[in-house]
């Protein structure tokens, strides 16, 4: 999804829409972690349990490789 980015005040910010926000379980007043790279800015869910971020990672690296696999099974 194509977004733009907007002037917050100082700063800036990118609108996050109902559907991305359903699927990462937050709502408005949140408190999220952000991560970026030169070619991504990344939005996850604040939480409490300790997981090993090299789990984690491997995690998300399987997610997005077999995303259109995943989302067929759940739609089983």
């Amino acid at each position: 999804m194509e977004q733009k980015v907007i002037q917050i005040g100082s700063s800036a910010g990118v609108t996050i829409s109902k559907t991305a926000m359903e699927n990462l379980g937050i709502k408005v007043g949140d408190t999220v972690n952000t991560e970026s790279t030169k070619e991504a800015f990344l939005v996850r869910p604040k939480t409490t349990a300790n997981i090993d971020p090299s789990v984690l990672a491997w995690t998300n690296k399987f997610i997005e490789k077999n995303r259109t696999l995943l989302k067929r099974l759940a739609d089983k």
